[in-house]
């Protein structure tokens, strides 16, 4: 218990520093200085990303330190309740500070490996793209999925930004607000294929005349609220949207394109992210980049009539078994899966062919939304088996 008990205080910390993706500052300076206290040989580079390395590694261990903020976040009250921790009306930032404790601890305990933590991944991989140390070990280990399978391969994506032109009429009435709210959100990816609701699209199935839009969050959630200035029944005259408007709003995509049975996985989706009066952004995904690039002529074949700016993109993760993979099957009994979300192992497996990849991590429910919880026990058998794969590596080598 003394370990477990450990890893989740070090959390508990790393819960009280602000670390939403972008202002991640603070979180950084106290993962360099705790490094810097268990004499580690540490370096940063321009993006943030920081390599934490002692003695001649055999394996490198991989978390990034920013977190998607949603509700109260970063103002987080941590509640334990039945096993799991969670938080208070936010986002708790288990992903991917669970990963980041884990690191932390076995740091505390100058393990002779590599620790990178990268920076603003839950906003395009950013660290992970502007990447510039060199990885020394032929193993690396990422600490960023949510259910204790093997993840060996995971989803490129792209976010699509359209821009319609001004496309309205005249009306009478009077001004109200209709709002879809407080529905459960979700990750864009992870969970497009569980049936939650979108605000953004739940709105539209209700609006008449509108004179302004806003929905979502970020692109990499399901819209939790959305919002539209309504025009009622009355006298004083009005701008609103026109029917061609609404109607091509009601037509862009959300949700799962298409689905891969043999890894039980999505393997093309979209979702509406953002709406901003003429402005919307939709976050797509798939399983290979050939797929990818069907996904963004279907987004373009469904938004004729608009500008559209495809940015962000970043790879798909080809499946590939190895020793490693077989190592961790063994340690783990777990399966071997695809998951339909981004994972820095992607944009690293491009930069570092040669090293053998894997990402495995404790369960996860509702990341990216304010439902975010893990569960304790699954941390223990992370570490654990962490643990256990790092004295294998270091008995054969």
């Amino acid at each position: 218990m003394k370990d477990i008990n450990q890893i989740l205080n070090i959390f508990k910390k790393l819960v009280l520093i602000p670390h939403c993706s972008g202002n991640t500052e603070e979180m950084r300076d106290f993962i360099i200085s705790w490094c810097e206290n268990f004499e580690y040989q540490v370096n940063v580079d321009k993006a943030g990303n920081i390599l934490a390395v002692k003695g001649e590694p055999v394996l490198c261990l991989q978390s990034h330190y920013d977190m998607v903020c949603v509700g109260k976040a970063p103002d987080i009250k941590i509640v334990e309740e039945n096993g799991w921790l969670m938080a208070e009306d936010s986002s708790l930032g288990a992903d991917n500070g669970i990963g980041v404790a884990i690191m932390l601890y076995l740091i505390s305990q100058k393990k002779p490996l590599e620790f990178l933590f990268t920076n603003d991944e839950e906003i395009g991989l950013i660290g992970a793209f502007n990447l510039e140390h060199q990885i020394k070990s032929k193993y690396l280990l990422n600490l960023d999925s949510e259910d204790e399978n093997i993840y060996i391969g995971c989803a490129g994506g792209v976010d699509a930004r359209i821009k319609y032109p001004k496309s309205v009429k005249k009306v009478y009435g009077t001004k109200g607000e209709i709002t879809v709210d407080k529905l459960p959100g979700g990750h864009s990816g992870v969970d497009i294929d569980k049936n939650l609701p979108n605000a953004i699209v739940e709105l539209l199935k209700r609006v008449k005349n509108t004179a302004y839009l806003k929905g979502g969050e970020r692109r990499n959630s399901i819209p939790v609220r959305a919002v539209s200035e309504e025009i009622f029944e009355g006298i004083e005259e009005f701008e609103v949207y026109d029917e061609k408007y609404i109607h091509f709003l009601k037509e862009l995509p959300h949700g799962v394109l298409e689905y891969d049975f043999k890894y039980k996985v999505p393997s093309k989706s979209v979702n509406f992210a953002l709406l901003d009066g003429f402005k919307a952004v939709l976050s797509a995904r798939a399983n290979t980049s050939e797929k990818l690039k069907e996904v963004k002529e279907y987004i373009l074949s469904k938004t004729k009539g608009a500008d559209v700016q495809f940015e962000g993109e970043y790879p798909a993760w080809e499946p590939e078994e190895n020793e490693f993979t077989d190592l961790l099957k063994e340690i783990t009994k777990a399966q071997l899966k695809v998951i339909h979300a981004g994972l820095e192992c992607a944009v690293l497996k491009n930069k570092f062919p040669d090293i053998k990849m894997a990402s495995y991590g404790p369960i996860i429910e509702n990341p990216h939304s304010i439902r975010e919880r893990v569960k304790i026990e699954s941390v223990k058998k992370i570490y654990e088996t962490v643990t256990k794969l790092v004295n294998l590596l270091q008995k054969v080598t």
